[in-house]
């Protein structure tokens, strides 16, 4: 018998495809790309904002200055609410506010803030719908400004609640003592005035009503004359209220931005 050699034959083995080369993902690079063109948009837009707020705000504080006739020493802030850029173009300011810190008033400084509303320029002038503004006074700046200068070594003011309060030291007998009346201010025709709330001797605070029964006086008929606050600033500022709070008296003004520009308007205002 013969036997016959057999070769097992082996499967071949499978072809392997060439693997496709890899395709871009254009979609993932479009996304990047756009993203980074939205950062260099937003990044010179507010670098755009910055430059023309900075510039707007130079503007104003030289015309500020330039209307109150104020030195370069005095330190002026313009404060522009919303977008320079997007007001730019439409020509118009919503609301700007404008602070001048140690504004000369009369015997005293005071910080002055004003507010101005619908601002455009048309032609060569600045033109709003209302202006507004506000003078606060410390104590220490209170006293100088409203106290004669011969009784400022002896007396003072300081505030408490909604009233002013003036106080002083008298002599009863050989030893001194403190008095203080309490006032509540008020303006009326341009003219800064106060009615009397209370009295204080040493430690003990009497009514109106009370001092009048023990002392025989009537407060209310010694009120301080009236001042007239309008000859301390430049009449184009029109006093309309006056306040005690947050530890300062407030006086709240109109402003005539038209006779700003005038010498009249620039001179010191007056009292009927």
């Amino acid at each position: 018998m013969t036997h016959l050699d057999q070769t097992d034959v082996l499967p071949r083995p499978p072809e392997t495809e060439d693997p496709e080369p890899a395709r871009p993902r254009w979609g993932l690079l479009i996304v990047a790309l756009a993203g980074l063109l939205l950062i260099l948009v937003a990044s010179l837009g507010v670098i755009a904002e910055t430059v023309a707020r900075a510039e707007v705000q130079r503007i104003g504080v030289e015309e500020v200055r330039a209307r109150l006739d104020a030195p370069a020493s005095e330190r002026i802030e313009v404060d522009i609410a919303g977008s320079v850029l997007l007001q730019e173009l439409v020509g118009r300011y919503d609301r700007v506010g404008v602070t001048v810190y140690s504004f000369p008033t009369g015997r005293a400084n005071a910080d002055l803030t004003v507010t101005v509303e619908g601002a455009r320029r048309v032609d060569d002038a600045i033109v709003a719908d209302k202006v507004s503004g506000a003078v606060t006074l410390t104590a220490a700046q209170a006293t100088a400004l409203l106290l004669p200068a011969d009784a400022q070594g002896e007396m003072r003011v300081g505030f408490s609640d909604g009233d002013m309060v003036v106080s002083g030291s008298v002599l009863a007998g050989t030893t001194p003592v403190t008095v203080s009346a309490a006032v509540t201010p008020h303006f009326e025709n341009g003219r800064f005035s106060t009615a009397f709330s209370s009295l204080t001797v040493g430690d003990k605070t009497l009514s109106l009503d009370e001092v009048a029964a023990q002392a025989g006086i009537d407060l209310s008929t010694l009120q301080p004359a009236p001042a007239c606050v309008a000859e301390t600033m430049p009449s184009f500022l029109h006093p309309r209220d006056v306040r005690v709070t947050d530890q300062q008296l407030r006086m709240e003004f109109d402003v005539d931005l038209a006779a700003s520009d005038t010498v009249e308007g620039r001179a010191p205002g007056s009292c009927p």
